[in-house]
């Protein structure tokens, strides 16, 4: 993507399959978890600029988390996105600015 261009299709999507890590991850004390890698599988691209990840599963383990999604626009949905995340429970992410 580059700075005052519009993105292509495909673009747009990529950059909203990087936000599972927040639909799969988030919790009460924030982002306890970063993700290393995130996967796209998309059989079209999106109708328009409005995409949304709905969560289908999140499955956890001694510090591992794997978390699926549904990517879908205004016509259905259009693909998956599988995000893989390491515990980082020390360093979470507060996005609450630290109030309680």
């Amino acid at each position: 993507m580059v700075e005052g261009e519009e993105p292509t299709p495909f673009q747009f999507a990529a950059s909203v399959a990087d936000v599972t890590n927040m639909v799969s991850d988030l919790g009460s004390a924030g982002l306890e978890y970063i993700n290393p890698d995130v996967t796209m599988a998309i059989t079209r691209l999106p109708a328009e600029r409005e995409v949304g990840l709905a969560l289908t599963e999140r499955v956890e383990h001694h510090g591992l988390a794997v978390g699926t999604a549904v990517m879908f626009d205004r016509d259905g949905v259009l693909g998956t996105t599988t995000v893989s995340a390491i515990a980082n429970a020390r360093r979470a992410v507060r996005l609450d600015h630290g109030r309680d």
